[in-house]
């Protein structure tokens, strides 16, 4: 989705129309090539939500509408803190208009990370704890048995809830259906079945192959590079981006950002999650997330005897963040160790390593 005010309403303008009898739309917060999304208000419940307008070509045929309630099937099986909630599918229909299909979502207030990459360079600790609660969200997903296939910065939005920040997963318009082994239902593509974001395609996706969940792995990978380069891994032309994704190494993010700081071993995180053959990069998110806290583990010690004093509010709220996301990832030991970090760090961090002792024992 992009921002309502570098780009004209797509679709009819339903601002100020109430839905179905109980959705009043107040304003644009999105568009996309498929639909809108309002800000809007429950008039059953009075809560403030979103409200996504698919655009009336977008829901003309049969196949359509059934993508269209199979995204609302797959959203509605995702039950996590990183994940945005599905609330309600409905249909808005009128006489002499076509018919308006919608989704319904908690109104969450935030930036996407393509816009925080935008906005300036980010600490690298900032940038795993985040890609760390996306990757608990991702882990969900496979979970959940689907596969969400457009992930990117876009698709990710960042907001503060009590005081940290909380990262949640958007739009399921491309999301897959998976069978046992996260594989994807359908075996053999077709012609022209490419689905996904240029930039953020696997090389298996790029070629149409059947994908799994390390395809979902790779554009976290993706996102990864990007948050901590401010670039993506291949520019140039659609042709040139597609050949590279196939064929060529991605470069060096500490030789692309110098200034950044990246650890080697946050390095060899991020080529490994963008390894050409899927057999050579992390088999699950929980596997991905896990490295990253490894590398914050062993690099943050060391960062701590150089750093200047930082305000007693914010002290260990990297390590707790990390802590936060390892126990979503079912990393208990993992979750204890950064926990007790961030004890140690800042004491008001005290009753977070008294919570995580009480997790179960990992089997």
């Amino acid at each position: 989705m992009t921002s309502p005010g570098r780009w004209s309403i797509q679709g009819p303008d339903l601002r100020e129309r109430v839905l179905a009898g109980r959705y009043f739309l107040e304003r644009v917060i999105g568009i996309g090539g498929t639909a809108s999304v309002y800000a809007a208000v429950d008039k059953h419940l009075r809560r403030r939500v979103a409200v996504k307008v698919l655009h009336p070509e977008h829901a003309r045929s049969d196949q359509q509408r059934r993508r269209i309630r199979h995204e609302a099937q797959l959203a509605a099986c995702v039950e996590h803190v990183n994940v945005a909630t599905l609330l309600d599918l409905g249909v808005e229909e009128r006489p002499d208009e076509a018919r308006l299909f919608f989704l319904v979502m908690p109104l969450l207030e935030g930036c996407t990370l393509r816009e925080i990459v935008l906005n300036g360079p980010i600490p690298w600790t900032r940038v795993v704890s985040l890609v760390c609660q996306l990757l608990a969200g991702v882990a969900a997903i496979h979970h959940a048995g689907a596969l969400h296939r457009d992930l990117k910065g876009e698709n990710c939005l960042v907001g503060t809830v009590e005081g940290g920040e909380r990262l949640w997963i958007l739009d399921f318009g491309l999301a897959e259906a998976m069978v046992s082994g996260l594989i994807s239902r359908t075996d053999r593509p077709s012609t022209g079945s490419i689905v996904g974001t240029l930039p953020y395609l696997s090389p298996e996706q790029a070629r149409g192959l059947p994908l799994d969940a390390r395809s979902d792995l790779y554009a976290v990978g993706v996102i990864l590079f990007e948050l901590l380069t401010r670039r993506l891994p291949f520019l140039g032309s659609d042709y040139d981006v597609l050949r590279a994704i196939v064929n060529e190494q991605p470069p060096s993010p500490r030789g692309l950002a110098p200034q950044a700081g990246i650890p080697e071993a946050l390095e060899a995180v991020v080529m490994r999650a963008l390894a050409k053959e899927s057999t050579m990069r992390f088999a699950s998110a929980t596997k991905f997330a896990a490295a990253l806290t490894d590398v914050l583990v062993s690099e943050v010690g060391a960062e701590r005897a150089t750093m200047q004093p930082c305000s007693p509010t914010h002290a260990g709220c990297t390590e707790a963040a990390a802590s936060l996301a390892a126990w979503s990832c079912f990393e208990y030991r993992r979750a204890q160790r950064m926990a007790k970090l961030a004890s140690r760090i800042n004491r008001a961090w005290s009753p977070l390593a008294l919570l995580m002792s009480l997790v179960p024992e990992e089997e």
